[in-house]
C-alpha cells in the first residue's frame, strides 16, 4: 500500500511525534480529499500550508525523485521539521482556517496538534493527503486542476487516469523499466513477482532508454512504468531531455497498479497478468469476507510487535481481532496452523515480504483459499481514519497502545 512513499515520508519525521489519529476531530478537523473543494468554499480567506520537506515542495527532490508529486497552489510552505520554530509565522492566521497536508497525512496530522496546541482555532486536516489527491484526482471535483500545480516536465497518472485514457483510440506506448526477471515474474523475490505486468509493456532497462530512442513511436503518449515509481521520474527527465514530448509516469509504478487491481478490479483496456497463485485483498474486501466467510487471521510478526513489545514504538499498533500470532519464520509445519480447507488471511505490520513468502508457502503445501491482506494492519487503521465512508476498517484492530491511537 504505497509502502515505499509512506516509508520515506515518515523517515523525515519520525522523531518528532507519536503516529497518532487520537486527536483526530478533537484538537482540529478532518476533511477528505472528496469534499476538500466544498469545505475550502465553506472558509474563505482560508490559508493551505504545506508541511513537507523542501524538496518536495519544489519537486527538486534528487535522492528520491518519486516524492516528486506536485503540491496545491499558492500553499504556504514550512517544513514540519521546522514549525516549532516558525508556527509564530502564522500567529496572524490563529482564527483563521488553515487547511494542512502532506504526504500521506501523518506529518500534517502532527501539524495540526501542534498548532491547535498553540491556540490556533480552525485547523483542517486534509485526509491522506498529496498521495490520496493524485492516486484518486480522476475521480474528484473540477477545483482540483486549478489547485494542482508542479514543476515536473512530466505527467503523473493514477492507475484509475491511466484506465480511463486507455479507453481512448490512441493508448499509450508502454515502457516497462524493470528488470527481466521482474517482467517475467520469475525472481526469486515473491512479493516483487506479484506486481505481474501489463501486456501492451515493452520491456526496457533504464540503462538501455537512451540507445532505444530510435524504435520509440513518435506518435503515441508515452508511458513510463517501473517497480514503486522510484526509476520513471528520472526516466521522463531523460527522455524529455532528449526531445520527447508527451510523457507521463505511472504514479508508484505496478506496486499502485496492484492497489488498483485489489480495490477496484481490472476495468481497462489495458490487461494485468498476475503471477499469484494466491489473492491478495484489500481493506474492504478483508471486512466483507470476515462478516461473511470467517477466516482465520495469521499475523506474521515477531511475538514482541504482536503483544506491542517492540522497542521501536511506532510497530506496537496492536492486532487484527481474533487473530492468531504463528511468527514467518516458525510458519512452516507450525502444529497451530488451521486444517488446509480453511479460508486463510496473512497480515504483518505493512507489506513486509515475508507475507508473500509465507503465502506462496502455504500454497505449496496444499492450503486452496490463502489470501494476504493488502497493507496489512496499517492499511485497516489508516484506510479507516482517511478514507471516505470505511470509518469502521479501523475497528478491526485492537489493544492499540494509547501513544499510537
Amino acid at each position: 500500500m504505497r509502502l515505499y512513499m509512506l516509508l520515506a515520508a515518515l523517515a523525515l519525521t519520525i522523531e518528532c511525534f507519536p503516529q497518532q489519529f487520537q486527536f483526530d476531530n478533537v484538537k482540529y478537523r478532518t476533511v477528505y480529499p472528496e469534499d476538500l473543494c466544498k469545505t475550502l468554499n465553506e472558509n474563505k480567506g482560508y490559508t493551505l500550508l504545506d508541511v513537507r520537506s523542501n524538496g518536495e515542495y519544489y519537486d527538486s527532490s534528487s535522492s528520491n525523485a518519486s516524492l516528486n508529486i506536485g503540491r496545491l497552489k499558492n500553499a504556504t510552505h514550512i517544513n514540519i521539521t521546522e514549525l516549532a520554530g516558525r508556527w509564530r509565522e502564522l500567529e496572524a492566521l490563529k482564527d483563521k482556517p488553515i487547511f494542512i497536508y502532506c504526504s500521506h497525512s501523518q506529518r500534517s496530522r502532527r501539524a495540526s496538534r501542534m498548532l491547535a496546541d498553540s491556540g490556533f482555532t480552525r485547523i483542517f486536516n486534509i485526509n491522506g493527503g498529496m498521495t490520496d489527491i493524485i492516486m484518486e484526482k480522476n475521480k474528484l471535483p473540477s477545483c482540483y486542476k486549478i489547485l494542482y500545480t508542479s514543476n515536473l516536465p512530466y505527467t503523473i497518472l493514477s492507475p484509475g487516469e491511466v484506465m480511463e485514457q486507455a479507453r481512448k483510440s490512441n493508448p499509450f506506448f508502454i515502457i516497462d523499466l524493470r528488470a527481466d526477471s521482474l517482467f517475467r515474474g520469475i525472481s526469486s523475490y515473491e512479493k516483487r513477482n506479484v506486481m505481474g505486468r501489463l501486456d501492451a509493456a515493452h520491456p526496457i532497462l533504464f540503462s538501455e532508454l537512451e540507445g532505444k530512442i530510435s524504435t520509440l513511436p513518435g506518435n503515441q503518449p508515452i508511458l513510463l512504468v517501473d517497480e514503486a515509481g522510484n526509476e520513471s521520474p528520472d526516466a521522463a527527465i531523460l527522455l524529455h531531455n532528449l526531445g520527447i514530448q508527451n510523457i507521463s509516469i505511472l504514479f508508484n509504478g505496478m506496486d499502485a497498479w496492484v492497489d488498483e487491481e485489489v480495490n477496484n478490479g481490472n476495468r481497462s483496456v489495458i490487461k494485468w497478468q498476475s503471477n499469484a497463485p494466491y489473492h491478495i485483498i484489500s481493506a474492504t474486501a478483508f471486512d466483507t469476507k470476515m462478516k461473511t466467510t470467517p477466516a482465520v487471521v495469521i499475523d506474521l510478526r515477531s511475538k514482541d510487535q504482536y503483544n506491542n513489545q517492540s522497542k521501536n514504538y511506532w510497530e506496537n499498533i496492536g492486532h487484527i481481532q481474533g487473530s492468531i500470532n504463528i511468527p514467518f519464520q516458525t510458519l512452516k509445519d507450525n502444529p497451530t496452523l488451521p486444517a488446509k480447507e480453511k479460508m486463510v488471511v496473512l497480515c504483518t505490520f505493512n507489506n513486509q515480504p515475508e507475507v508473500y513468502d509465507a503465502a506462496r508457502m502455504l500454497t505449496e503445501m496444499g492450503y486452496q483459499n490463502i489470501n494476504i491482506l493488502r497493507g496489512g494492519i496499517w492499511n485497516l487503521r489508516w484506510a479507516g481514519y482517511n478514507l471516505k465512508g470505511k470509518a469502521s476498517l479501523k475497528d478491526w484492530v485492537v489493544d492499540v497502545p494509547l501513544q499510537n491511537q
